[in-house]
């Protein structure tokens, strides 16, 4: 499945600031009138119960991992947030003169979301702290994800979508297609021998147990991890290339933040691990050491990501 892709466009049209002086007051009556109208659907979302418009016309979206979802479901969406870094995996959206800039994932452009006049506002992850100010111009659904239950978290979002969006038989086809490839790699993963997820930054490394940000790779797709690792924190607990060496991994999934954000001058991952504590490991003995798309899981990390990333495991696994 191709991803329709993102990224992040071009100035607001003076015509929008104008509509932009509208009152949250006025936007909110306009999307209770459209609400009644078209009918309505109550959303558990993480800032509550939410009651939304059926169906929404003007959707926008903070949150990398719902339009992951969103773009899976082919729900036209009205205005996403710019980036340094523009994912490839979203890249179709930058040339998509429809689709507005509506600021930052940590600091929206209010103005430019009040001149859209949304039916529809998602919210979740990085941006999930100012869902309260987004509250005041539109309906608001904070979306994100339960990294401890990624796979039923992400499921979840997606039939949720399909009742907001009238895409109940899509969604329901787009999670039966992920938890079946679930099933298929788990059966071959779980089977392969023990493993870490680790991410490079930086020249050092930090790994990811079951339970943490990536431990969807555990959690749900079986790998049995080499060695015990905190699962706080965004960014893994740091490892030392002595600890990698001690626990010698069969396999080495990587990620690699630098490249994920493009940062200048880096050092790629495959260099970070080409050194002699790295070789004696068996992933580097059988040649089991393999690179994540960092900047679909870092970056992104919905459905999508998750089933090129599966298909990228089952790849390896299958040599």
């Amino acid at each position: 499945m191709s991803p329709r892709s993102a990224a992040f466009l071009s100035a607001i049209p003076l015509s929008a600031l104008i509509l932009a002086g509208c009152s949250a007051e006025d936007t909110s009556e306009e999307a209770e009138a459209s609400a009644e109208s078209g009918g309505t659907v109550t959303v558990t979302a993480a800032n509550g119960e939410v009651e939304v418009a059926q169906n929404p016309q003007t959707v926008v979206v903070f949150d990398n991992v719902q339009l992951d979802i969103l773009d899976a479901l082919g729900v036209e969406i009205a205005g996403i947030p710019s980036a340094e870094v523009v994912p490839e995996f979203f890249s179709e959206y930058a040339e998509d003169e429809s689709v507005a800039n509506v600021g930052s994932l940590f600091e929206p452009d209010f103005e430019a979301v009040a001149a859209l006049e949304p039916d529809l506002i998602i919210s979740g992850g990085r941006s999930a702290e100012v869902t309260g100010d987004l509250e005041e111009i539109a309906p608001t659904i904070d979306m994100s994800v339960d990294t401890a239950d990624l796979a039923g978290s992400l499921a979840e979002r997606a039939r949720t979508y399909g009742e907001i969006f009238d895409k109940t038989e899509e969604a329901e086809q787009l999670v039966s297609d992920f938890e079946t490839r679930v099933d298929e790699v788990s059966a071959k993963l779980s089977e392969a021998g023990d493993g870490l997820v680790i991410m490079t930054n930086a020249g050092e490394f930090s790994a990811y147990g079951p339970g943490s940000r990536y431990g969807f790779f555990y959690d749900s797709l079986g790998l049995e991890a080499s060695v015990e690792v905190e699962s706080d924190g965004r960014h893994g607990e740091v490892m030392s290339f002595e600890g990698l060496a001690e626990a010698d991994p069969d396999w080495l999934l990587v990620l690699d933040r630098d490249a994920a954000i493009a940062t200048e001058g880096a050092t790629p991952a495959e260099q970070v691990l080409d050194n002699e504590l790295v070789d004696r490991t068996t992933a580097a003995e059988e040649d089991q050491i393999v690179y994540l798309d960092s900047q679909e899981l870092y970056l992104v990390g919905g459905i999508q990501a998750y089933m090129n990333a599966m298909d990228t495991v089952d790849a390896a696994i299958s040599e």
